[in-house]
């Protein structure tokens, strides 16, 4: 199973790609208050360096925290 998880909940801004138990790649941010600008280049670069594209995600995880981005999102998933 091939999972991005996402964490936006504190100061850093946390990228991660894990296949099975694995880790796979690890990206984060700890410039204060532009989460919702290095988000999605983070994961761009996960991706890429994990070698997996969004269509091949079998799930998204993602901590639901204080910071604006998730309250301000509309998540959508296919099954």
């Amino acid at each position: 199973m091939k999972i991005l998880s996402i964490d936006t909940t504190s100061n850093v801004c946390s990228v991660a790609v894990l296949e099975n138990d694995e880790l796979i790649c690890e990206l984060n941010s700890t410039d204060m208050k532009t989460h919702s600008e290095k988000l999605m280049p983070l994961i761009d670069q996960a991706l890429s360096k994990a070698g997996i594209t969004l269509a091949n995600l079998d799930a998204i995880a993602c901590g639901i925290g204080p910071r604006f981005f998730y309250r301000n999102t509309n998540w959508y998933c296919n099954s």
